[in-house]
């Protein structure tokens, strides 16, 4: 697959992030885009800052884990715009925080976005390039966190290292029909794991402190959401098996090849509580206070980008 000119292109979780900025990538491109997102007026607004540029963009409003719906979004776009060539199943939510907090509505929820999207987008739209005869890309956008454990993410891990194992499975099952099928895994982002109302002075503060350095982290050295879509718009014109992206994520995945065990050794030595707790003891009372009123000076003077999902 060499270029998308007037080519279909269909993303989920286009809303924001990753996924609007990998729509106005494709449409810049000349692909005719299909802007999917759970919140109608986010898919919206996404066409809008593609047509505003002359591109060609239609928002639609789906719940990836409903899989009649799916497959209704499937043949609605079928029906008016045909195959399309490309699919990129990028929908996601997230949690963070202790396995045993997480209720069954977390775990249902997080399964249904983050595996049966996958699997209703795969089965419905796949099915539809299989059939032309013309073959396709699907491109499941999964996360270091199918291979890296991240602490406090057990469920958000499980999820995402089921959609790495579908997509591998998935890429044997339609390889000879022309559908190519890979998975692009972006690092992970801040997720606000400290949450917690009944926390005393010194929890709370320390929880604090972590949140702003993440935030900081997050501004001034994790990478945007149009360097993940520019991969991710590349690779769709290849057939790679797994792209982990940006330097850190392929290294990371190299990583847990190599040593499995000490990547589980670093997930252990980074609990936050760990982090917190050593800073405490190797910090006095007054310079943490001057790193706090560093930290908000920093953070409501430069605001930062936006991320992904």
């Amino acid at each position: 697959m060499s270029g998308f000119d007037n080519e279909v292109v269909v993303i989920t979780g286009a809303g924001g992030g990753i996924g609007r900025a990998v729509a106005q990538r494709f449409a810049r491109r000349r692909a005719i885009v299909i802007a999917a997102d759970l919140d109608k007026q986010r898919a919206v607004e996404t066409a809008e800052t593609i047509t505003a540029f002359g591109g060609d963009a239609t928002p639609y409003a789906v719940d990836v884990a409903d899989a009649a719906a799916m497959e209704t979004f499937a043949e609605d776009v079928h029906a008016e715009f045909g195959t399309p060539r490309v699919l990129v199943n990028n929908a996601c939510y997230t949690t963070a925080g202790p396995f045993l907090e997480h209720t069954m509505a977390d775990w249902e929820r997080l399964m249904g976005v983050n595996v049966w999207g996958l699997v209703h987008g795969s089965t419905y739209f796949g099915r539809q390039m299989a059939d032309s005869g013309r073959g396709g890309r699907i491109i499941n956008v999964t996360s270091v966190a199918a291979f890296a454990p991240i602490p406090l993410s057990t469920p958000y891990c499980t999820t995402k290292a089921a959609a790495q194992m579908l997509t591998e499975g998935l890429r044997l099952e339609f390889a000879g029909t022309g559908v190519g099928v890979t998975a692009v895994c972006p690092a992970l982002v801040h997720t606000g794991i400290y949450d917690n109302d009944d926390a005393d002075t010194e929890q709370t503060a320390a929880a604090a402190r972590t949140l702003s350095i993440s935030a900081l982290a997050q501004r001034y050295v994790a990478h945007s959401p149009d360097n993940i879509a520019r991969t991710i718009v590349r690779v769709a014109s290849r057939n790679p098996a797994v792209v982990p992206t940006p330097i850190e994520a392929r290294a990371l995945y190299l990583a847990t090849r190599v040593s499995p065990g000490g990547a589980r050794l670093a997930a252990r030595v980074l609990h936050p509580d760990r982090l917190t707790a050593l800073r405490a003891r190797l910090t006095r009372p007054g310079a943490l206070s001057r790193i706090d009123d560093y930290l908000a000076r920093k953070l409501e003077n430069r605001p930062g980008p936006e991320r992904n999902q």
